[in-house]
């Protein structure tokens, strides 16, 4: 892993579940912190779904491990995340830490 490449900046979401006060849930979304990462697009698959097409695009984010330690990596279905000068936002799908090179790999897709 190359740190120069680590240039752009990442923001990390929470989905929380609170009680809206009638007897249901309500999901609000609060941030958790920023990190830099290597990001990359690696898929754009486009589906058809009732006359109604998609995209469905996939980035992989390359971070240091020590920045996303905090993560469990059993809730990752929780964690959201926006690229630094994109609106758009994106779902972890996967979440990788490899010990031989501390690094943290992230695949996530886009929320429509």
């Amino acid at each position: 892993m190359n740190p120069g490449k680590l240039n752009t900046r990442i923001i990390i979401k929470q989905l929380i579940k609170s009680a809206d006060g009638f007897g249901g849930f309500t999901n609000t979304v609060t941030t958790y912190g920023t990190i830099w990462g290597d990001v990359k697009q690696i898929s754009g698959k486009r589906d058809t779904n009732n006359g109604q097409r998609s995209t469905k695009t996939q980035v992989e984010v390359i971070c240091r491990a020590r920045t996303i330690d905090d993560v469990n990596a059993n809730a990752t279905k929780d964690w959201i995340f926006q690229i630094e000068g994109n609106n758009l936002t994106y779902r972890v799908n996967d979440l990788f830490q490899s010990e031989l090179k501390y690094y943290t790999k992230i695949i996530g897709t886009k929320i429509d």
